[in-house]
């Protein structure tokens, strides 16, 4: 049931007063953004819910969160990366600090370059409005997990060009948490080992 793109979800709004009436709209603007619904797992959904053990639920979780600390602890000191540990999403964003990776206009760039270098796809957040990140999926095997992380860190190495000011970890660490708070939208710092 982990497949991108099968999109299905519910929201409901109790307003008996119609004080969210332009809310309502937007949200249904917002949900007709990718036409056509799903009517295949649409149709699956009560079998889906119905019939499968809480055990599937709980170990999927488990394993989404074990490749997301995996992959944010072999990206953290990747030179010039950022990556930022989810909240319940089942991929992670990774900043890309751009100013030291000239040879690249954007992130389009990057992620383009690291595909024919190194074979790894990572989606570039351009796609989202969210310029200079790049997306990695959690779902993929454990050892792919590592395998991508090396050659993601592999090609920040040889691409990595220091600045002209100093940088030093504590500056680091403060723009790593400002990345977190814009893109999770809390203060919560993540209990991951390093």
């Amino acid at each position: 049931f982990l497949i991108p793109g099968w999109r299905l979800g519910w929201i409901v709004i109790n307003d008996r007063n119609d004080s969210f009436s332009e809310v309502r709209q937007g949200l249904g603007k917002l949900s007709q953004r990718i036409l056509g619904p799903n009517t295949l797992i649409q149709s699956a959904i009560p079998e889906i819910l119905g019939n499968t053990a809480m055990s599937f639920y709980t170990d999927t979780l488990n394993y989404i969160e074990n490749n997301a600390k995996l992959f944010y602890k072999h990206l953290y000191d990747a030179p010039g990366l950022n990556p930022v540990m989810p909240q319940g999403a089942m991929y992670m964003m990774v900043g890309i600090d751009m100013e030291f990776f000239p040879d690249f206009k954007s992130d389009v760039d990057f992620t383009e370059c690291m595909i024919t270098e190194e074979s790894v796809f990572c989606l570039p957040a351009t796609c989202f409005q969210y310029p200079n990140f790049f997306r990695v999926v959690l779902t993929i095997p454990t050892e792919k997990v590592i395998e991508a992380c090396d050659r993601i860190r592999a090609f920040c190495e040889r691409h990595f060009r220091p600045g002209m000011s100093v940088i030093n970890k504590y500056d680091l660490t403060f723009k790593r948490i400002m990345n977190g708070l814009q893109i999770n939208g809390c203060s919560e710092m993540f209990d991951v080992e390093k």
